[in-house]
């Protein structure tokens, strides 16, 4: 792996180095994986109003949407947007409208303007013949039908109340903080109050700095971190804004961002090991680090690439700097690979290609993944589109001889929650309409863990709709059936889940 870890350096130094002397950018909070805005942010450059072509490194912050969102205005003074997507466009620019004066104003007034930003409240209905299965063998984790990417959040069955609020803003224009407290109640778990996200982000210069809980995405499909397991306490940097190599040997690069994180899994990783009565449970690590480094590069207004590296670790020595293990003594599991997306007129085209270990210098055991997305399905004003992925994974994945509990963080994956050996099929088509509406229909067909014997397989049917009810109310709702075959690796086993849940959203 040494060559693609070489490359993923030399850029990052390269992009630091030549932006030391610029000037310093306001620092803003960052939108949460959760908002709908990255639905109309996709739908915006998918509809031609976007060109500066997003990157796959998320939560964005309220800046970079500011930006992107006075580019789609500039955009639509000789293309006006259909009426749906015009909807969109003013409830983001109401919300955005500081970090869009400020980019407009040559005086750059910026002031304090941290406030409660919203209030949701959920009640939904699980009828779940069991809350959650087990992965097999090495992944010491569980994941529930009808529920990823939830910021390790678990139904009960039966009723479910959630509430959760959103307080976030600027100090000033050097100092932001975010924090989103949550309660739940059900049967099972009875009631619990969490910080699901809070953080403080500052800057050095042109690094933005980050410390506190937050949940991060890594690339379209992302194989190493997503928003599926309970968020991690982190420290992150990386470029406010990303470099634009305007001459010298880099030029063909065009524009490069850099983002690092570190952070440490939970305490008792050894008693959960040994719990499960894993092999080789006394030479998993309490406390072991995460350490991710990824470069996002846009050569073309049409073409992104992300390479990024990341090292779950007991410690750190010349080995990793290398790329190389060290066969007697494994210290660290990594995930690395490569992500790229191309926008051709009226389509999009992504997929990516990781490994899960090294051999020869280059990933090997891999994953990868396809997709295509269509913003206008039917006729030019996009009412209609569709998305189709296929993603794929060995039968190593998010497991490790050394660190036994594999790639997991409170009982979840880190990455995609497929797991191991699994092929993956998922589709989703939306209609919009003319107010804004939206009525969505997405399918997920997951063949696990292939090489068991009686392998569980998954298809999974949701049914999602999203209104505005007035100025400063949002619902959404979801209705959800999945089918499990071979449940719990038990042949002839048919389990189904349901999911019954409606979400109102105050903002302010």
């Amino acid at each position: 792996m040494q060559k693609y870890i070489l490359f993923i350096i030399t850029t990052a130094l390269l992009a630091g180095y030549s932006t030391v002397t610029a000037a310093s950018p306001l620092v803003t909070a960052n939108v949460p994986l959760d908002s709908r805005y990255y639905g109309y942010i996709d739908k915006l450059e998918g509809m031609g109003y976007i060109k500066d072509m997003p990157t796959g490194t998320r939560p964005y912050s309220r800046l970079d949407m500011a930006k992107w969102l006075l580019e789609a205005q500039q955009q639509a003074q000789t293309k006006p947007m259909p009426g749906y997507l015009k909807n969109h466009y003013e409830e983001m620019r109401a919300d955005l409208d500081e970090e869009m004066a400020y980019l407009q104003e040559a005086s750059k007034n910026y002031g304090s303007n941290i406030k409660l930003r919203a209030v949701e409240a959920r009640l939904a209905y699980g009828d779940m013949l069991q809350n959650a299965y087990r992965y097999h063998k090495g992944i010491n984790a569980s994941w529930q039908p009808l529920n990823r990417n939830n910021n390790g959040y678990r139904y009960g069955d039966g009723i479910n109340i959630i509430g959760k609020a959103e307080i976030a803003g600027s100090l000033n224009k050097d100092l932001a903080l975010s924090l989103t407290p949550r309660f739940s109640y059900d049967k099972d778990q009875h009631g619990d109050a969490s910080i699901e996200e809070g953080y403080v982000k500052t800057h050095l210069g042109v690094w933005g700095i980050e410390l506190g809980k937050q949940a991060v995405q890594w690339g379209k499909s992302p194989f190493a971190m997503s928003n599926n397991a309970t968020p991690q306490t982190m420290l992150k940097l990386n470029l406010l804004e990303p470099h634009t190599f305007d001459n010298g040997f880099l030029k063909f690069l065009g524009k490069a961002n850099v983002n690092v994180f570190y952070s440490r899994l939970e305490g008792n990783r050894i008693e959960k090991a040994h719990a499960a009565g894993m092999a080789n449970w006394n030479s998993e690590k309490n406390h072991a680090g995460l350490l991710g480094v990824r470069v996002d590069i846009v050569p073309t207004d049409n073409l992104s690439l992300g390479l990024e590296r990341v090292s779950m670790f007991k410690s750190l020595n010349k080995h990793w700097i290398l790329g190389d293990n060290a066969e007697s003594d494994d210290q660290w599991n990594d995930i690395g690979g490569i992500d790229l997306r191309y926008r051709f007129p009226g389509v999009q085209l992504y997929g990516s290609l990781y490994g899960e270990d090294q051999a020869g210098g280059f990933p090997c055991e891999h994953a990868r993944s396809v997709g295509v997305y269509f913003p206008q399905l039917f006729g030019g004003d996009g009412s209609w589109d569709l998305r189709m992925e296929l993603s794929d994974t060995n039968n190593v994945w998010y497991s490790h001889w050394t660190l036994v509990n594999g790639w997991t963080y409170k009982d979840d994956i880190l990455g995609d929650a497929m797991g191991k050996n699994t092929r993956k099929y998922y589709g989703s088509i939306n209609h919009y309409l003319a107010n804004g509406d939206r009525i969505g229909l997405e399918y997920t067909d997951m063949d696990m863990d292939r090489a068991a014997a009686r392998n569980p397989r998954v298809h999974e049917v949701r049914l999602t709709y999203a209104k505005k009810l007035n100025k400063s109310l949002y619902l959404d709702s979801v209705l959800g059936y999945a089918k499990i075959k071979n449940a719990d690796y038990t042949s002839g086993r048919s389990d189904s889940s349901k999911l019954v849940a409606v979400g109102l959203r105050w903002e302010y």
